[in-house]
């Protein structure tokens, strides 16, 4: 019996190849070029650019075989298809909130911050494995109460002290890479929503 494929089904096993081959090749290219050639985040602006244009070249020059076409296909597809606009609204948020916990860790109040690592550690929270280990008995308002998902929003996703002094704390509490990974993925979504623009409103 002749195998039948839908088009649907071989554009998303195609659109997840993709994801697949930019996953592989671009947080760690990212990555490298930050631990070992510039620390610097503006430094690496770029890298993503100048890889995924050489990909789409080497494709167009048929150097890249079957899989050049398929990622020049479905880059083209997806800028200038429906799923455009949702991109830039979704990189535009989330280069919102990663400039806002890089701001706020380096933009503190360090009373407010020396008083909460002070509590913190009265309750035995020290580190991030005391945090996961009693993850459930930590709340900002008290056990129970619906506020608390409302309240972690607002100081997750709105400017604020309590937030910053949060961010800063993580970041402690991770030997700073928190912010070194924050650095990352907002040079790394900047980088998209340019891609996304110029071939949604550029390319021809």
């Amino acid at each position: 019996m002749e195998k039948i494929n839908h088009p649907r089904l071989e554009d998303l096993k195609e659109k997840l190849l993709t994801i697949g081959v930019f996953t592989g090749i671009f947080l760690p290219a990212r990555l490298l070029f930050y631990n070992y050639i510039s620390d610097y985040w503006l430094g690496s602006f770029g890298l993503i650019t100048g890889i995924l244009l050489t990909m789409m070249y080497l494709a167009k020059k048929n150097k890249l075989g079957y899989l050049g076409k398929i990622v020049n296909r479905q880059i083209l597809s997806f800028a200038k298809g429906k799923y455009g606009i949702f991109a830039i609204i979704i990189l535009i948020f989330y280069i919102y909130l990663f400039s806002l916990y890089i701001y706020g860790i380096n933009n503190f109040n360090p009373e407010l911050k020396d008083n909460i690592l002070t509590a913190l550690a009265a309750e035995g929270y020290e580190d991030l494995d005391s945090i996961a280990e009693n993850v459930d008995k930590l709340t900002w308002i008290g056990p129970g109460t619906q506020l608390v998902p409302l309240f972690s929003l607002v100081i997750i996703f709105i400017p604020n002290n309590l937030g910053y002094v949060v961010y800063s704390i993580m970041n402690d509490y991770t030997d700073g890479w928190m912010l070194h990974f924050v650095t990352v993925f907002l040079v790394e979504e900047l980088e998209a929503l340019g891609l996304v623009i110029y071939f949604r409103y550029v390319h021809r």
